[in-house]
């Protein structure tokens, strides 16, 4: 099951069904950055958040990891279920990412844009010290 279903994402995109292959790939990507913000892999329910800390935790305990296994380990012992402000913040970073398909812009100021979805995520980020 996945976080945010494919007709989620054209009908808050307000797109054709011609473009499935592309919103699927630019909403495979939000979820990738949402994840990446929080330092957690994010399931679509309590079960399967629950089954991915376990076996990762596992992992890590029973046999070493190089670094590369080590990241991948450690956002899924971090595991988080997935919740409207989560599904929320997805869809606006998908918005960003369909709506700006360039890196340039012509005949307009360039400015930062503001990410909303980084302030719904925030709760759920894992912080270092």
């Amino acid at each position: 099951m996945s976080i945010v279903s494919i007709e989620t994402a054209i009908h808050h995109l307000r797109a054709d069904a011609d473009d499935v292959l592309d919103i699927q790939h630019k909403l495979d990507a939000a979820v990738e950055i949402a994840e990446q913000h929080i330092g957690r892999r994010i399931y679509a329910d309590k079960v399967a958040a629950k089954e991915a800390r376990t076996q990762a935790l596992i992992d890590l305990a029973l046999e070493p990891v190089d670094a590369s296994d080590c990241y991948e380990l450690t956002m899924q012992s971090r595991a988080i279920a997935t919740n409207p402000a989560i599904e929320i913040s997805i869809l606006l970073i998908l918005g960003t990412l369909y709506a700006h398909r360039e890196d340039v812009v012509v005949g307009a100021s360039v400015a930062e844009l503001p990410i909303a979805a980084t302030h719904r995520l925030q709760p759920y980020r894992v912080m270092g010290v």
